[in-house]
């Protein structure tokens, strides 16, 4: 089966990630896979060092029926069987391009337009819920997934330990409340670092309200990250404070690093995490929840504790991506 993996953004961020590791995962499964772009598609590099095929597709919207017709024509060549549309732009475009019976659009957030497909990948069972509304008759749970490429490590904690976040710098990200849980605990003298890796449109507000906590010295902007693996390496506790996070992939990517883990109780992770046993989940939007959380995973000895073991263990079970591309082999069989 011949699948043509669809994703026309430019930057670099949750679905640009998918799009590679969609790509690596079905060519795992035994299916031979062209990733189709934008030509300045910032992923273009990282697909060239992995040695993934991939053609361009210039384009101006999701209405571009130049572009569409560009399109039509690439995956005749190709000889495609099947396309996967990771984004609205992608999915409208292959609309124009082929027969909706061929396209599979991959639910990344609430906002895809999937009505009249026949197969949709849902990477949460909150988001299978929305799209049964749609009434989609094949709806398969194809969870996010990341490489764990290391066994479980027991961390040394770093004196004083380190707090970390790292995400775009948008609204919907809650940052704010992790700089407001951050000045509960400077205004309790606990002795901690931090660290906060991002960039984005609330990038001055965030420096300013980290300013006005009095956390010059304790709070460090790393700017965009560019090697997880160093962030992850500094840092003791991660956390995740969205206030709506369709996924959250950046949470598998801490617990695959032996990390123990607090996030907002914003919907995927209320399903990856069980509170109180790989992770803690504290209410959206409270500071003061994950303040005490915090101050809970300080007070037990971060290293004595099991949530990072449990983490481990359930991003290793589900979401590493030997595991995550069975799955999407057994769902495009079906769906054949």
């Amino acid at each position: 089966m011949k699948i043509a993996n669809v994703m026309l953004g430019r930057g670099l961020g949750g679905i640009e990630q998918a799009l590679i590791d969609y790509s690596e995962a079905l060519q795992l499964a035994g299916f031979e896979v062209c990733n189709i772009i934008h030509p300045k598609a910032t992923i273009k590099s990282i697909l060239q060092k992995k040695n993934m095929k991939f053609e361009v597709l210039d384009n101006f919207s999701a209405f571009d029926l130049f572009a569409a017709c560009k399109l039509y024509k690439l995956l005749k060549a190709i000889g495609v069987d099947v396309s996967i549309a990771h984004g609205n732009r992608a999915l409208s475009l292959l609309k124009y391009a082929t027969s909706k019976d061929k396209i599979i659009a991959v639910t990344h957030n609430y906002k895809i337009k999937c009505k009249g497909l026949k197969t949709v990948f849902c990477p949460t069972q909150d988001l299978v819920h929305q799209t049964k509304i749609k009434k989609v008759p094949n709806i398969f749970l194809i969870p996010n997934m990341v490489r764990v490429n290391r066994e479980f490590t027991q961390r040394k904690i770093h004196n004083p330990p380190v707090i970390g976040a790292m995400g775009r710098f948008v609204a919907k990200k809650g940052f704010d409340v992790f700089i407001e849980a951050l000045a509960i605990l400077k205004a309790e003298n606990i002795n901690f670092r931090a660290v906060l890796a991002g960039n984005g449109e609330e990038d001055n507000f965030l420096r300013a309200l980290a300013k006005d906590n009095g956390l010059d010295g304790v709070l460090e902007f790393t700017g965009w990250v560019e090697n997880q693996q160093e962030f992850f390496d500094k840092i003791d506790i991660f956390c995740l404070p969205s206030h709506h996070e369709p996924f959250g992939i950046v949470l598998l990517e801490a617990m695959a690093q032996s990390l123990p883990v607090i996030s907002s109780d914003s919907e995927g992770p209320s399903e990856i995490i069980q509170n109180g046993i790989n992770g803690m989940l504290v209410p959206k939007g409270n500071e003061i929840a994950l303040a005490n959380a915090i101050k809970e995973l300080l007070a037990d000895k971060i290293e004595d504790n099991l949530f990072s073991v449990n983490a481990y263990d359930s991003v290793k079970n589900n979401y590493d991506l030997a595991v995550v591309s069975g799955k999407l082999r057994n769902a495009l069989v079906l769906c054949a």
